[in-house]
């Protein structure tokens, strides 16, 4: 029973952070056009990376809310990610897994997914100043490795699982390159 509402909570938590970041109208991403040039702070190579920005007359506040920003988009892009990952992975294998497998895989990625948010870097933190209105801008990148996500499920799992490994790495690295190509 434990089980059921803890998943429960678990969806909607995922839910309500996916439609937080849809609903609003984001600005384009200060990292790749007036912070930093090149892309070394986009999604790929198996990090997933999300950026936010916070406003405030309190540089704390500022920062607090990049932060939150940074997770909210981060959490969507994870999910996004896995969403993707698990529909191409299990299409792949319609198969040879049966549905019991299938949807322990979903359920138990919705848990990694809240347990991965957790383990959040910020590899980028910057602020700044406009004098004439007093305001603090603070820009921070948080980041997340693919492959932390990938063996919190494994250990999840556990041995009761059918997974191929190899495929579902392949489809869920291919995904996160493809989540820093739609930046």
């Amino acid at each position: 029973m434990k089980q059921i509402i803890r998943f429960a909570i678990i969806g909607a938590l995922a839910l309500a952070l996916v439609s937080c970041g849809a609903s609003r109208k984001r600005e384009a991403s200060p990292v790749s056009t007036f912070i930093m040039p090149g892309n070394e702070y986009l999604s790929g190579d198996g990090l997933i990376r999300a950026w936010g920005i916070g406003k405030s007359d309190s540089e704390s506040a500022a920062r607090k809310k990049a932060k939150m920003e940074a997770s909210t988009e981060l959490a969507s892009v994870l999910s996004r990610t896995v969403n993707s990952t698990m529909q191409q992975y299990t299409a792949a294998l319609s198969e040879s897994i049966s549905s019991e497998s299938k949807s322990l895989l979903i359920e138990k990625s919705s848990i990694v997914v809240e347990q991965t948010l957790v383990g959040a870097t910020i590899i980028f933190d910057r602020w700044g100043k406009d004098d004439s209105t007093g305001q603090y801008t603070n820009y921070v990148v948080m980041e997340l490795k693919g492959r932390d996500f990938l063996n919190s499920l494994y250990k999840e799992l556990g041995k009761q699982s059918e997974l191929d490994k190899d495929l579902l790495e392949k489809i869920f690295m291919q995904a996160i390159d493809e989540e820093g190509k739609n930046k």
